[in-house]
């Protein structure tokens, strides 16, 4: 019986902490790079369609931080997914992207 809860009380323990997971990562120079690339291809993504721009505009972002951006380790906790900031070695310049 002792041998069923050893390995439920483990696998408790090991999901409730923060693990390292890839991230995009801007510093101040990509994220002003980033800024001027998003507002140099609204016009040329705008097709005149009665497509949204708020779509557009979230996709160039997103391919914008995949161009300028590079992926770096980020501490996440386990538990709900949000970023442990107790444990990041960032700066005030750097800023952690989503891409969804």
């Amino acid at each position: 019986m002792k041998y069923l809860f050893l390995p439920l009380i483990s696998l408790i323990l090991l999901s409730c902490g923060s693990s390292q997971q890839s991230r995009y990562v801007c510093n101040c120079q990509q994220q002003e790079k980033l800024q001027n690339f998003v507002k140099e291809s609204i016009k040329p993504a705008n097709n005149m369609s009665d497509e949204e721009m708020e779509d557009v505009i979230q996709q160039l972002r997103i391919e914008g931080v995949k161009i300028y951006c590079k992926q770096q380790p980020v501490w996440i906790n386990n538990n709900d997914g949000s970023i442990d900031w107790n444990k990041q070695p960032f700066d005030s310049c750097q800023n952690i992207m989503t891409t969804w």
